[in-house]
């Protein structure tokens, strides 16, 4: 611009849905975010209908300030990985600070017909923002292929079972209608061969929605049901950081939703455990006793490896110094179970 001011235009891959809500709904969401004080881009214009000159929908937005996190990602000094791991914590922990009232997206309020409205947070907790609420969920997985045109409940949901149900009652819907035979050629298979009909799928999804009251606790007010927002894809590219490795600007909040902090919690890409189980204890990584003996590449490899197991330490030290309430998920019992078993019902 002439002023100086650097933006971006973002418009929409061809495949994505649902093209209108998701707009509005990443506007809205990078609007309420900046309130919070989370560092993320000004929307200065955007359209959620094709109808316009451009053809598209469209955000126009600020150019993210400071490198991009790819860029430096292999090459981060110990010092800059905690800087970068600490500024992601308090990010975190003023997103989980935030009492939403319900689970869904976030939308400008007046984007949002009356009856899929839900109130912005929980009363008497937090003053309404008249100007932003929940309403239905922009998730792909809700509007994917000929979901998209099925009448099914994608929210806003008050009551922390109702959102499980919907996943099930979603698959069942599309099952139901489009559901073919398969042929169950999984490498190692040994336990259903041959053709699967829709039939067995639908009844595991009938068994899932059975127990889907039972997932989470009990209770609205337990903390594990507390609706909670988190970036839906972080990773190195989706990340902009200061010279000193501090973040500086997350971008592409598209398809982000509220749901149950039990459901959400977990370590982002950035941060995850390399290792296929868990440590059995937080203790600090450590090279190889024989590292200066093996190979460059063996070295090469040995570093990577230490590099990711020191995110993922620091990780898990911070949230237990800065965000007790995430750890308090990560460590809840069954809680990897409890996901998968969901993410699974909802992928057919």
């Amino acid at each position: 611009m002439d002023d100086g001011l650097e933006v971006i235009a973002k418009i929409p891959y061809p495949l994505t849905a649902p093209k209108k809500l998701a707009t509005e709904s990443e506007v809205a969401t990078l609007d309420f975010l900046r309130t919070k004080g989370i560092p993320v881009p000004r929307v200065h214009a955007y359209a959620s209908e094709s109808n316009n000159a451009v053809g598209t929908e469209y955000l126009i937005m600020d150019k993210a300030c400071g490198q991009p996190l790819d860029r430096r990602w292999f090459d981060l000094t110990p010092k800059e990985r905690v800087r970068l791991v600490t500024s992601y914590v308090d990010i975190e922990q003023k997103l989980f600070s935030i009492p939403f009232g319900s689970y869904g997206s976030l939308y400008y309020t007046h984007t949002v017909q009356p009856n899929l409205r839900a109130d912005l947070y929980q009363t008497p907790h937090g003053h309404q923002d008249g100007r932003f609420c929940i309403g239905p969920s922009a998730d792909y997985m809700f509007w994917r292929g000929k979901r998209a045109a099925l009448e099914l409940d994608r929210g806003p949901w008050r009551d922390h079972r109702d959102y499980i149900r919907s996943v099930g009652q979603r698959e069942l819907e599309w099952t139901s209608r489009y559901g073919k035979p398969q042929q169950n050629d999984f490498p190692h298979n040994t336990i259903v061969k041959g053709e699967v009909s829709p039939g067995t799928y639908l009844d595991l999804l009938r068994k899932f929605i059975s127990i889907s009251p039972y997932i989470l606790p009990e209770s609205r007010e337990d903390p594990m049901n507390m609706p909670t927002l988190r970036h839906p894809d972080l990773n190195p590219s989706n990340v902009f950081v200061s010279d000193s490795c501090e973040i500086s600007c997350i971008v592409d909040w598209q398809h982000s939703s509220i749901l149950q902090l039990l459901l959400t919690a977990g370590n982002p890409p950035l941060f995850d455990n390399p290792d296929s189980e868990p440590p059995s204890s937080l203790e600090k990584p450590s090279l190889p006793e024989d590292y200066s003996s093996l190979s460059r590449e063996e070295q090469s490899r040995a570093d990577e490896l230490h590099r990711r197991r020191m995110l993922f330490y620091l990780y898990m030290v911070f949230n237990g110094r800065d965000n007790k309430t995430h750890l308090e998920a990560l460590r809840y019992p069954l809680s990897p179970l409890r996901q998968h078993v969901v993410d699974r019902a909802g992928r057919q």
